[in-house]
């Protein structure tokens, strides 16, 4: 058996110049025909994809902005980007794929699984966007640069609440107005600010007064060191600052500058560094030193110079907070609005996620009596609003007030509306007129959203003030609420409950019949008499929000459950309908055993558990519990924290991944937290199309995830084999796409962030399926969270806003991974671009359709399109049908995602394997040299090995 002893410290293979730019020689990555993202949430698709207005994107030159940091290097397994394996035989088959007798394959419905369309990828009767059809080179993403495709990462915020209080340090009046001009030249902070000025006047205070002064005394004295992660963001007020390669200072006199590289200077007062320290864990490119007296425009008076700064931990803390009270603040405004009030959190979160701010000055009108109803309104955190009605009655509503309810209430039946549509005389038929004007008394901030905007978000008002009652009601049910049942489920369990409709007299059970069809039901209006000889304290008259039936939901005396479970299960009540009619939810137990999958768990409160229902993998490893238990076979994935082998149970040849981490160096690296995240996370997901985790145990000085192992290698070297343009044809990327989002979609319903998408992530199983692996960035997240963290090529806006983030962050990196299957490179990327021209560009949503785009069809851009809305609340899969919305998209149409989960259609690409420890789909890495990556690591004290004591 190979043992660990014998561990090599394999070294990354370098694919870019030393300078950390692109290496253009072989390619001119200019790209023409650039679109920026519509700046209003109420431009159309084709307002946008219909401007011919052709533009040649300015680049932005390495040097410019050389903020970043040297990646961290995590386990990878197998290829590093720009190492294509099998790059041969992987071009000759996406060449096949590309032409296949003329014609795209693409995956229908149906009894067939193929269907032709023609050899122009597209449908005769689409429309494509009107742009240049000058052949584009691809970039090559071997020459990509470090800074923006490593993975960065912040350290998690220490525990803090709303109730926070940033400091304060004093400061003038002249040097706070420096201080906020200097911030609103600056990418991070004027991004990351309100869109509303007035209410970005009041977050800028708070920021610039988090300002200390820091004066630094000597010459030559080092500010922020390369080799160290940056702790601040500074300013220069006065003197001057030098930027070093390699600086070494002068040992000699205290007082004078050392020796190196100067490769940049900061000597005028405004001028500031350091910005990325804030938004993630890194060091500056360079040391930062303060300079020589002749460098300074203004010379420092009592120093060598003098700064304004900002800790990191301050400045996330300032937008968080800002972002935590804003948001509590309107769920409190909403749940107060008459018609949202019975929403539940999820709702109200959407809503005040997709509000519209603006200023609006005094004497303003928003609307006049007699105006369309069409916006509901709500006070922001400034001003006052006056209705004044025909009649001569006025009411002054304060911040966070609403008016303009009516403009989405009105189309509730009576049965949801309750009092509140009783006081209205409007018939529900059309939207109702204003019958008052609204006037702003003083400098207000309105938040508004239009009857449409809201439809988009929410849906039919009245379809979720249904969905919410029976959530409520459901966990009220004692019959699930003593049980293991969690949100996803009781999402997935609303979703499946059934209108019904039943007249006077109607017998829904009778008293000891048997039970055909076990089912729960909520009265949703009516009236419903329940009555039991044999149990007489049953009887009882149940009415709206109230339920009946759980009796059937139980098993009979053999633990058999009733209905197509064969039980013998025999009704305890009569249940009659004594209204005239009667509205009732209907929730079989067919439905709930397609949720919870067993049926015993109803009633049963145990321990959380998860374990991967009928998982063939767990026969394989029983009694694997230690390193003993395993043979090892090779070496194929390196990095800073450990190492990835195949691994087999003793005497069996079933293949397994086997991730070994070293605690010590978690721990000094900060990260063994996320360690155990990870692990978190994986015992939740059982999915084809997902990794599966199948044992975790420890040593003294390591961790073991033993984890599914996907043979075909990484998505990433199907795309880089691709033709002349790269990329994938685009019946290959549907269908890899379609396995992406059910992945996805299966963490998301369990309230768990992915966070990492990208090509390299995803892996190809001996089937030809797509499998997202690396789950070191997830999160189990019920609400936003604020940790920077990602790969920079896929990192969504909010995520570099600092404005936290959910799971629309991952429908956003979907965007750019389609894109990228589809062209070859990632939208955001021009040639030459550093870090933080990668993030401006993001933050503007400026990216480009590429002159190749005739290969692709009109749905496909749509569908990117869609996925790379700016604001999250305006993004595909964010809206009212949440995944929904992103399966039935027009790109989608021809997916019979049945189908695809049962692996039932055929794939594009099949990996070529020999056996099944092959790893020929990866990058070879010599395990026989191997040393071991644990010598010189200190061992643990028994202190330290707490934090691993639950892995």
């Amino acid at each position: 058996m190979k043992r660990l002893t014998t561990f090599k410290k394999s070294k990354p293979k370098h694919t870019t110049s030393p300078d950390n730019t692109l290496n253009n020689n072989n390619h001119n990555n200019k790209i023409n025909n650039t679109h920026s993202h519509p700046q209003s949430a109420h431009e159309t698709f084709d307002d946008w994809a219909n401007n011919s207005t052709s533009s040649t994107l300015s680049t932005t030159t390495a040097s410019e902005d050389a903020e970043y940091q040297e990646p961290k290097q995590t386990i990878r397994m197998g290829a590093r980007r720009g190492t294509i394996v099998n790059i041969d035989k992987i071009s000759q088959q996406m060449k096949d794929l590309h032409v296949q007798s003329g014609s795209h394959q693409v995956f229908v419905k149906g009894k067939n699984n193929l269907e032709q369309i023609p050899e122009d990828g597209r449908n005769h009767d689409s429309n494509q966007p009107n742009n240049t059809k000058q052949q584009t080179m691809r970039p090559q993403t071997s020459s990509l640069s470090n800074n923006v495709m490593a993975n960065i990462y912040s350290s998690p915020l220490p525990e803090f609440d709303i109730t926070y209080t940033p400091p304060v340090f004093p400061k003038s009046e002249a040097d706070a107005e420096f201080i906020s001009i200097a911030l609103q030249r600056n990418f991070v902070f004027a991004n990351a600010l309100s869109d509303d000025h007035v209410v970005r006047k009041r977050e800028l205070k708070q920021v610039v007064d988090a300002f200390e002064l820091h004066k630094v005394r000597y010459h030559g004295e080092v500010i922020l060191s390369h080799k160290e992660v940056g702790e601040y963001f500074f300013i220069l007020k006065e003197g001057s600052v030098r930027y070093y390669q390699n600086y070494k200072p002068n040992s000699v006199v205290k007082d004078a500058m050392g020796s190196g590289k100067v490769i940049g200077v900061a000597n005028k007062p405004g001028q500031s560094f350091g910005e990325l320290c804030l938004l993630y864990d890194c060091p500056p490119p360079a040391d930062c030193v303060s300079g020589d007296k002749g460098d300074a425009e203004i010379p420092g008076k009592d120093a060598a110079c003098v700064l304004w700064r900002i800790h990191r931990e301050t400045f996330r803390k300032v937008l968080a907070l800002r972002t935590m009270r804003r948001d509590k603040k309107l769920r409190e405004a909403l749940e107060k609005v008459p018609c949202l009030r019975e929403l539940d959190a999820e709702y109200l979160k959407r809503i005040g996620d997709a509000l519209n701010p603006k200023s609006v000055e005094a004497g303003g009108v928003l609307y006049r009596e007699g105006d369309l109803a069409d916006t509901l309104f709500l006070i922001g955190t400034e001003g006052k609003v006056q209705l004044t009605r025909g009649d001569g009655r006025q009411q002054i509503l304060g911040p966070y007030q609403s008016f303009g309810d009516d403009a989405i209430s009105y189309t509730l039946s009576g049965e949801v509306s309750g009092e509140f549509k009783k006081k209205s005389t409007h018939d529900g038929s059309s939207p109702p007129r204003r019958c008052e004007t609204a006037r702003a008394l003083e400098r207000t901030v309105i938040l508004s959203m239009s009857a449409s905007q809201f439809a988009r978000v929410v849906g039919s008002l009245e379809d979720a003030i249904l969905l919410s009652r029976d959530r409520r009601l459901l966990r009220s049910v004692p019959l699930f609420r003593d049980s293991d049942i969690e949100d996803f489920e009781y999402e997935l369990l609303t979703a499946l409950i059934e209108t019904v409709h039943f007249k006077l007299d109607k017998e829904i059970f009778i008293e000891g019949d048997n039970i055909d069809e076990p089912a729960l039901y909520i009265v949703r209006s009516g009236e419903v008499e329940v009555i039991s000889e044999a149990y007489p304290r049953l009887n009882r008259v149940v009415r709206a929000g109230e339920f009946f039936g759980e009796d059937t939901l139980t098993p009979d005396e053999n633990l058999k459950f009733g209905g197509a479970k064969g039980g013998n299960k025999y009704s305890e009540e009569t249940c009659d309908v004594i209204s005239d009619t009667a509205i009732l939810g209907k929730l079989t137990l067919a439905n709930i055993d397609s949720v919870i999958q067993d049926l015993h768990r109803l009633g049963c409160k145990r321990k959380k558990h998860y374990t991967r229902r009928g998982s063939v993998c767990e026969q394989d490893v029983e009694g694997v519990e230690t390193l003993d238990d395993l043979e090892f076979h090779r070496l194929f994935g390196a990095g800073t924290f450990g190492r990835v082998w195949i691994v087999s149970p003793l005497g069996k040849r079933v293949p397994y991944a086997l991730k070994i981490q070293s605690k010590r160096e978690l721990l000094d690296q900060r990260q063994a937290g996320g360690a155990q995240r990870e692990r978190s996370v994986m015992v939740r997901l059982d999915h084809p199309f997902v990794c599966k985790l199948i044992n975790t145990f420890q040593d003294e000085a390591c961790i073991y995830m033993l984890i599914q192992f996907v043979q075909g290698g990484e998505l990433l070297n199907l795309i880089q084999g691709g033709d002349i343009y790269g990329g994938l044809p685009e019946s290959a990327a549907k269908f890899f796409a379609a396995g992406i989002l059910e992945g996805l979609t299966h963490m998301h319903q369990r309230q768990i962030v992915y966070r990492d998408l990208k090509p390299e992530n995803v892996l190809i199983d001996k089937d030809g399926y797509a499998v997202i692996i690396d789950f070191g960035f997830s999160k189990i997240c019920t609400d936003k969270t604020y940790t920077f963290c990602g790969t920079p090529l896929y990192l969504a806006p909010e995520i570099i806003l600092s404005r936290g983030h959910d799971r629309g962050v991952d429908y956003w990196a979907l965007g750019c991974l389609v894109y990228e299957m589809l062209f070859g490179f990632t939208p955001f990327y021009v040639s030459g671009i550093d870090q933080k021209g990668l993030f401006k560009r993001i933050v503007r949503g400026k990216w480009s359709i590429p002159n190749e785009h005739n290969k692709v069809t009109r749905s496909a851009i749509e569908f990117i399109w869609g996925l790379l809305q700016r604001r999250p609340s305006e993004r595909l899969g964010c809206l009212a049908g949440g995944y929904r919305d992103i399966k039935k998209h027009a790109w989608f149409q021809e997916v019979n995602f049945g189908k695809l989960i049962k692996k039932q259609i055929q794939a594009p690409w099949v990996p070529e394997v020999s056996d099944p420890l092959d790893t020929s789909n990866f990058e070879s890495l010599d395990d026989a040299e191997d040393e071991d990556f644990l010598k010189g690591k200190a061992p643990l004290t028994a202190k330290e090995q707490i934090v691993f004591r639950d892995f």
